[in-house]
């Protein structure tokens, strides 16, 4: 059921109006047990233009607010509007501070988000969602190192906030309204990477994800989005982040889906350690070394389960290397070895049932807490802080999240027996 969000959100939507975004058919909504979200506020018909957030309205580090502080160009794209959120933050009185106002909290990152869990739990998490978060605090620790001499009275808790805010809160820009040889761009246009491409979008950030819904594509002139079916009023509106596994969404925004027909499973760390130096060695020079994946299917083929990488490497560990090189030459489709590659990838499927089962009973066993007043004592980890307790609600989305693997599993096991 959605509800009224409150009064800051009624201000920042018309701050939004006011400055640059359109609004037709939908709403900021507060659902029950899920946070803020968007509702149709009417009945919307497919290919409805609901919402328009003009270029000049975006936070990029091509902004001219952004411009003023003359960020060094080593300086990342993510570090530099995390900077300068923390000091508009600061200021209490800032242009967005409207805007501000509707973001999630700071608590509300630190129950939520895997970067401020326990160790206990975090050792509890998929590895994919481990190796991501690994990757996230590498990162947010060097953009803080190199932010700090800039900004020496910058708290690394505000910091973490607002690079927080950047990693969950932002979307793909290329500037397409600058010229190649622009000035503002952060580097050569032929040089951009997705990491250096990144805009805060006013009221666009209320869409929550979900594996089907509006697609938000952009261009000089900003962002749109349309209805991608027809909506009754009341009903919640989403958007389409991209194919995102649930261990992706668990690590960088803190939530996984029910349903997620994106999901699937790495194989790496199953895989990997089977390998000997000589066969890791042919694998990275034919680039075919790592991102094996276990995606769930309805599919009787039990070679629809893995991904050709997998298949690959799977007849290298078992089969001799001609085998293995005719098969990725694409001169021989394996199907003669299809039964010894099946057999083999059952018996690592059953090893991964083993570890999961083992972490699902870990996580059964967690000591947690429901009263949050009774969990305020922090510690430093790796440069971030840390809660020294587990959260139930932590604890219910590893169970969740656990049970979801175990299910893809023993379907996998199902296909490859029938």
């Amino acid at each position: 059921m959605a509800l009224d969000p409150g009064q800051e959100h009624a201000r920042f939507v018309s701050w939004a109006e006011k400055n640059g975004v359109t609004i037709d058919g939908v709403a900021p909504a507060r659902f029950v047990g899920r946070g803020i979200g968007i509702v149709a506020a009417r009945d919307l018909k497919a290919g409805e233009r609901l919402v328009h957030v003009r270029n000049s309205s975006l936070v990029t580090v091509a902004s001219p607010a952004v411009q003023g502080h003359k960020f060094p160009g080593h300086v990342t794209v993510h570090g530099r509007l995390a900077a300068f959120l923390a000091t508009e933050y600061e200021k209490g009185k800032a242009v967005h501070k409207a805007w501000q106002d509707v973001w999630p909290s700071k608590q509300d990152f630190e129950t939520t988000m895997p970067i401020h869990w326990s160790k206990e739990a975090r050792e509890c998490l998929p590895v994919t969602s481990k190796v991501l978060l690994k990757a996230q605090r590498t990162k947010l620790n060097s953009d803080f190192d190199t932010i700090r001499p800039m900004y020496p009275s910058m708290s690394k808790p505000l910091f973490t906030y607002t690079w927080m805010i950047v990693n969950t809160r932002t979307f793909y820009w290329d500037y397409p309204d600058l010229s190649t040889a622009h000035p503002s761009l952060p580097k050569k246009r032929a040089k951009l990477t997705a990491d250096d491409c990144y805009a805060m979008c006013p009221f666009m950030d209320y869409f929550n994800h979900s594996d089907v819904g509006c697609d938000p594509p952009h261009d000089k002139h900003g962002y749109s989005i349309t209805a991608d079916r027809d909506y009754e009023a009341g009903e919640e509106v989403y958007l389409s982040y991209g194919t995102h596994t649930n261990d992706f969404l668990l690590a960088e925004y803190g939530f996984i889906l029910p349903i997620n027909k994106c999901d699937a499973l790495s194989l790496d760390h199953i895989i990997l350690p089977e390998l000997s130096s000589s066969q890791a060695d042919t694998l990275k020079e034919d680039g075919f070394y790592g991102n094996y994946t276990l995606t769930p299917t309805s599919s009787t083929d039990p070679t629809t389960l893995t991904c050709h990488r997998t298949q690959s490497v799977l007849r290298l560990l078992i089969l001799p290397s001609r085998r293995y090189t005719s098969f990725i030459s694409g001169t021989d489709d394996g199907s003669a070895e299809q039964i010894i590659v099946n057999a083999y990838l059952r018996n690592l499927i059953i090893a991964y049932q083993r570890q999961a089962m083992e972490i699902s009973e870990a996580v059964d066993s967690l000591s947690t807490t429901s009263n949050d007043s009774a969990n305020k004592e922090w510690i430093e980890d790796e440069g971030v802080l840390v809660r020294q307790r587990v959260l139930a609600s932590q604890q219910e989305i590893l169970r969740t999240r656990w049970e979801q693997i175990r299910g893809i599993l023993n379907e996998a096991v199902r296909s490859l027996d029938a």
